[in-house]
C-alpha cells in the first residue's frame, strides 16, 4: 500500500504535464523526426538497442487501490461523445464509403495490428489521407527541422543551460544519452522539442532505432505500394507552429516534470497505448483531470488543447472534405483527434455523413 500511495502521490505531482506533452506525440511528425535522432552516432543508444518497455496498466492500478478516482475518470470520459471507438465508417447516399482510423504514432506491435475490417478497408480504399506524408521519411523529416530551426532550435546562441538550474540539467544529459541524444544537440532544442522527446521512454526510441514500424508509416507505405493516391493533411511548418506557439515557460515546466517523473513514464505511456487498444481514448484526456485537477483547468492547458487539438481538427476536417466528398477514402490521423465536440468524427457528422463505429 505504501508503494501504491507513493505512486499515486507521484503522479498527482506530474501526469497531468506528462500527458499533455506525450499527447504531442501524436503528431505525425515524432514519428520521423524522433527516429533521426535515435539514428545520431551513440554507444550508449546502442547499448540501450535491446531495451523493452516495462510499463504497467495505471487504470489497473486505480481498479485495485483507488476505485473512487476510476469511479470519477469513467464519469468524465463518458461525457466525452465519440470516445469509444478508434476505427470510423463515413457514409452518404450516393457517395462510395470512406474510413476514419485514429492511430497512435508508437512502434508496437499491439497498436500496428491491421488485420480485419482496417485492413480490408485500407485495401479498398482508392485515396489514403494521413497528418503529413513529409513526416513519414526520415530524410525529409530531418531537412524539416533545419528548414524550421527557428521553431525547433535556438539560434541566438544561447541554450537551455541559461534556462534549467543545474538539478534539471543533471537529468536531461542522463534522459539524452540514455535516448541516444547528444546533451550538446539537447540543449540548443526548443523546450518543447527535447521535452517531447524526453517524454517518449528510452525503450521506445530503442524501438524506434531497431525499425520496428509505426502504423502510419505502414498505411503510408500501403498506399504506396498499391498506387494509391497519397494526401498528407498538414505540412510540418504547421505542425512546428502549434508546439511552439505555446509559451516557452510551459514546455520548461513540462520538460521538468517530465524528468523528474522517471519509470512513471513507462506506466504513462502503456496506460495510454491500452486504452488506444481497448478503443477508449475519451478517457486519455479525462486521466489528466482525475489525477491532477487543479493544472488540468489551468490556461495552459487549454492554450495546449486549442492548438494542438481544437485548431488542427477544424483544419483537418477542412481539407479531408473534398476526398470524402468523392468517396472510397482511408483517413488515418492521431486518435485524439476523433472524439468530442470538436473532433473530427463529430465534425465530418455535421458536415451530413453517418459516421458509426465499425469497432
Amino acid at each position: 500500500m505504501i508503494k501504491t500511495a507513493s505512486l499515486t502521490s507521484a503522479l498527482d505531482t506530474h501526469a497531468n504535464r506528462i500527458l499533455m506533452v506525450a499527447s504531442g506525440i501524436l503528431v505525425a511528425f515524432f514519428i520521423s523526426f524522433l527516429f533521426v535522432l535515435a539514428q545520431v552516432v551513440s554507444a550508449q543508444a546502442e547499448t540501450n538497442a535491446q531495451i523493452t518497455c516495462q510499463g504497467k496498466d495505471l487504470i489497473a492500478e486505480y481498479a485495485a487501490n483507488d476505485p473512487e478516482k476510476l469511479a470519477a475518470l469513467r464519469v468524465e470520459s463518458d461525457k466525452i461523445i465519440n470516445g469509444k471507438s478508434i476505427f470510423w465508417k463515413i457514409e452518404k447516399d450516393g457517395v462510395p464509403t470512406s474510413y476514419l482510423l485514429g492511430t497512435m504514432h508508437m512502434a508496437d506491435s499491439r497498436i500496428v495490428d491491421m488485420a480485419g475490417p482496417k485492413q480490408a478497408a485500407l485495401d479498398k480504399a482508392e485515396t489514403v489521407i494521413v497528418e503529413n506524408i513529409e513526416a513519414l521519411d526520415p530524410a525529409q523529416a530531418g531537412a524539416a527541422l533545419m528548414q524550421h530551426k527557428d521553431l525547433t532550435l535556438y539560434t541566438d546562441g544561447t541554450t537551455l543551460s541559461e534556462r534549467l538550474d543545474a538539478e534539471t540539467l543533471e537529468k536531461l544529459k542522463a534522459a539524452a544519452d540514455e535516448r541516444g541524444i547528444p546533451f550538446a544537440v539537447a540543449q540548443i532544442m526548443r523546450p518543447w522539442l527535447i521535452a517531447t522527446s524526453v517524454a517518449v521512454p528510452a525503450c521506445e526510441m530503442a524501438s524506434k532505432k531497431a525499425g520496428e514500424p509505426v502504423l502510419d508509416g505502414i498505411i503510408a507505405a500501403a498506399a504506396k505500394a498499391q498506387g494509391k493516391t497519397l494526401i498528407g493533411l498538414e505540412t510540418v511548418g504547421e505542425q512546428f507552429s502549434a508546439m511552439a506557439s505555446l509559451p516557452e515557460e510551459f514546455h520548461l515546466e513540462a520538460l521538468k516534470e517530465t524528468l523528474n517523473m522517471g519509470s512513471l513514464a513507462e506506466d504513462v505511456m502503456e496506460t495510454m497505448k491500452l486504452l488506444y487498444i481497448q478503443g477508449e481514448i475519451g478517457m486519455i484526456q479525462p486521466l489528466t483531470k482525475v489525477v491532477s485537477p487543479s493544472t488540468s483547468s489551468s490556461k495552459n492547458f487549454d492554450e495546449f488543447n486549442q492548438s494542438l487539438i481544437i485548431n488542427r481538427n477544424a483544419v483537418m476536417a477542412e481539407r479531408a472534405v473534398p476526398f470524402i466528398e468523392k468517396g472510397n477514402v482511408f483517413m488515418a490521423v492521431g486518435a485524439l483527434h476523433l472524439p468530442g465536440e470538436d473532433g473530427l468524427v463529430n465534425k465530418f457528422q455535421q458536415a451530413g455523413y453517418s459516421v458509426t463505429s465499425v469497432e
